[in-house]
Parts: C-alpha cells; structure tokens; sequence
C-alpha cells in the first residue's frame, strides 16, 4: 500500500478547490503555519498573495488572527498539521467557536503515515479533540474526489468546520456516486457483516471487502466521509440488516469515529436499532505513533488488510454467540 505519485491525494483536492473557492469568494482567506507546500497551498498563494497570510511556527497565533478575520466579515481557512492546528490552538480554538465564528480548520498529516516525521507530527486524537466542540462539522476524505468535493461544500456552511486531512495518496473508491457532506457512500451490499471506515483506512477496507467476499462472506462496506454529523439513517439500516458491525480509523481506538458510532449503536439499541448487534472497533490502542513506513505502522498496529479480515472473522462468531 505504498503510495503513487501518480495518484493525487487528499491535499491535493483541497487546494484544487480552495483555489477555486476564492476565484467567486473574495472573502476566502487562508492562513497557514509556514507549510504551503506541503498542504498544497503554492498556487493559491501564486493567485491570492493579498489573502495568504503567513504566520510560521506560531499557531495559537494564528487561531487568533482568523478569529479576527472572521469578525471582520472574512472567511478564513486555517491550515496546518493537525498536530499543531487543533492540537496545539485549542485554546484559541475554543474561544472563537464559543464566540460563534466561522472557521474552517483544516488538519493535514494525520494518522499513522507520516513516514520520517513519526510520533510528534502523528496527529492520532485530533478527531476526539473537534467533535467534542459544539456547532463543527467535521470531514474526513478518502481520496482527492472527495477532498475537493467536501472542501466546496465545508465552505458554503456559516458554522466552524474541519477538514482532516492526511500526506498519503490513494486511488479513487467511486466514480460515479455523488459526494455530499453528511450522507454516507455505500460502497458495497451485503447481509452478514457491516464495515465503517472514513478517510485512508476506507481503501484498505475496499481490498479486505474482496477478500471476504471471496471466501463466502456478504459484505456491506460503509464509507463515512462526514463524521460529524453521522449519517445515522444509513447506519442504523445497515446494522438492522446485518447484526454486525466493524469500524476502522487511523485515530485512537476509544475516540474519534469509534465512539460517535458506539453512541449511536447505544442510543438506538431496543428503538431505531431492532437487533443485538455484535461489534468491534479498529484504531490505534493506547500508544502514540513512530517513524516507519506506512506498511510497517499499518501492519503493527492492526490497520492493514489482514487485521480487517481477521477482526470480521472474530465479529462474526461474536454474532453467531448471540444468536444462538
């Protein structure tokens, strides 16, 4: 699962579509922590000097020059490592989310594979960290597609918003079917086991579907591309038809999207939910990141193709359990 150069990743789709965003919105401004490269923000600062705000190594900073922007009637874009930009400004942050400003908060090199930069630049808590404040809505894209398409649509919402991004590329997991902010994609239809997986994970997800489908299994794979609000309709259909659920991110196991879809699974049980449903949560347990290579981090820390499979076959016998 190494990455292709020749592929364009998530980044990539959100300076595609910031760039066009500020072509008809001349109250778009970015700001960024002196990583316009690396969050592909060249050719928006090429276009739009005058609404490109540098401010370096200085991110708390920089929370409270877009919170004055935002004041001021302009739509600002805060970009850097999700490391730095929630993890670092949640102080400020905060503030301006109680103050009812509209932020666009955007987190790159999340997850596991960040390659050389490891533990320090691994953002693996920033989604317990946004979806905990009120009023966001939060992104998580699996490819450029959706990147692009959730960037112009994360835009046009008055409420703060966050974009969680990662360094890798990824092929395409659609073609044909539409990208929109808070529905879900069902990427495959089955009767026995439910996968959920948002973000990178969802195309190691694809590959393991395949598999257990050729041994006999009828997967339903679920990509939740929108965390915050879940698409509760869908999920609770899927879980009602199969009994059994998995859910995979690159994010600690006891936060981020394992424990908004637990809430929904616990809140409906015996309501919208008609079925004792078996579960397992996929993430990285208890233990910060490290330099390697995305194989390597993956396979370690049970987010690769294999670890899905073997995860459905233990959901299953739990399923087989209750019953019986």
């Amino acid at each position: 699962m190494s990455s292709d150069s020749t592929i364009k990743g998530n980044r990539e789709g959100f300076g595609e579509a910031i760039v066009e965003l500020a072509k008809i919105d001349p109250n778009l401004v970015v700001l960024c922590g002196d990583l316009s490269d690396s969050m592909k923000l060249t050719e928006f600062k090429k276009l739009f000097p005058d609404r490109y705000v540098e401010c370096g190594v200085s991110e708390q900073n920089m929370m409270g020059v877009a919170s004055g922007l935002a004041l001021a009637g302009k739509t600002p874009w805060v970009v850097s490592y999700a490391v730095f930009n929630p993890e670092r400004n949640l102080d400020q942050l905060r503030t301006a989310i109680y103050s009812q400003l509209n932020l666009k908060i955007v987190g790159g090199h999340t997850g596991l594979a960040t390659g050389r930069y490891g533990s320090t630049h691994q953002a693996l808590e920033d989604l317990a960290i946004m979806c905990s404040l009120p009023t966001i809505t939060a992104a998580v894209p699996a490819d450029y597609k959706q990147s692009f398409a959730l960037t112009k649509q994360l835009h046009t919402l008055k409420t703060p918003t966050y974009l969680r991004l990662s360094r890798l590329a990824r092929p395409s997991i659609v073609d044909s079917q539409p990208i929109i902010l808070g529905q879900s994609l069902v990427l495959n239809k089955g009767k026995d086991l439910t996968i959920f997986a948002c973000g990178l994970m969802t195309q190691t997800a694809v590959e393991a579907t395949k598999e257990l489908e050729e041994i006999g299994l009828s997967v339903e794979l679920i990509n939740l591309h929108t965390v915050k609000p879940l698409d509760q309709r869908t999920i609770i259909e899927s879980l009602n038809k199969t009994g059994a659920g998995i859910v995979i991110q690159e994010h600690q196991t006891f936060s981020g999207l394992n424990s908004l879809l637990a809430q929904v699974v616990a809140n409906e049980a015996g309501q919208k939910i008609t079925k004792s449903i078996a579960f397992e949560f996929m993430g990285v347990t208890e233990i910060f990141g490290e330099s390697g290579s995305e194989d390597d981090l993956y396979h370690k820390h049970g987010l690769d193709k294999l670890a899905i499979i073997k995860k459905a076959k233990l959901v299953l016998e739990k399923k087989k359990k209750i019953n019986s």
